[in-house]
């Protein structure tokens, strides 16, 4: 018998409404909120929010202080310099342990992640290419037959998933998305090929590339953009102003 497809909890579309918020800056980083304002801007009631605030301080994508309440993760690049390594090893567990792993099931999933980016590459839109590389990475989670793995993984792919998007979206023409996609259509291949020392070998080689991207983004983004606190900063250079 066909095992039923459980509904989504209000707590847990809340936490994709949030973290999908933060992706996209839509909750600027380093700003600071009320759990009232996320209730707003999300569009659900104070309990699901406040479950998924839970969730999102204990990933370190919300700071959370007694004092000075709810306050979005500024976009740490000495971080994520620092983290890259682990993440590149973990996602090379993971989708190494996916191509051995996966199941009839798991292929059908992967295989349809193909044929739908394939398919859109050309015109797909930032916004919905996060949305398809969240479910892409829990469904290559899900092939892994690890499930500990999520616990750390996803936090640290949702911190890196901001970081594209600011990446694409100020450095515009510089930074194709169509590569980006491409790169994940080859990993899902080599994935359904089974053959694990290819399929870390490439997935290696994609995450080289996202230190190039950090790299960028540290040359060329306002580090006020990476924090809006920042944006009140005042920094004297004596080149404008009187002369004391």
């Amino acid at each position: 018998m066909k095992k039923e497809k459980q509904p989504r909890s209000l707590s847990e579309e809340a936490y994709d409404r949030l973290e999908s918020m933060i992706v996209s800056t839509e909750l600027l980083p380093g700003a600071r909120y009320t759990i009232q304002q996320l209730q707003q801007q999300s569009g659900l009631g104070r309990t699901p929010v406040h479950d998924a605030v839970k969730r999102l301080s204990a990933n370190q994508l919300i700071h959370v202080s007694p004092r000075s309440g709810l306050r979005i993760a500024p976009v740490n690049l000495a971080q994520e310099r620092t983290l890259l390594p682990l993440r590149t090893e973990m996602e090379a567990i993971a989708c190494g342990l996916a191509s051995e792993r996966a199941t009839p099931q798991d292929h059908k999933v992967l295989r349809t992640f193909i044929t739908d980016l394939e398919a859109s590459k050309a015109d797909l839109s930032l916004e919905r290419f996060n949305v398809t590389d969240r479910l892409l990475n829990r469904a290559i989670l899900t092939a892994s037959g690890e499930p500990l793995l999520a616990n750390t993984l996803i936090p640290l792919q949702t911190l890196y998933r901001r970081t594209g998007w600011i990446y694409h979206t100020y450095l515009g023409p510089g930074a194709p998305l169509e590569i980006t996609i491409e790169s994940h259509i080859a990993l899902l291949r080599f994935i359904v090929s089974g053959d694990r020392t290819l399929t870390e070998k490439f997935i290696r080689e994609m995450m080289g590339d996202l230190g190039n991207m950090l790299l960028k983004v540290r040359q060329s983004i306002d580090p006020a953009t990476l924090d809006v606190s920042l944006a009140d900063m005042t920094v004297r250079t004596g080149v404008a102003g009187p002369i004391n």
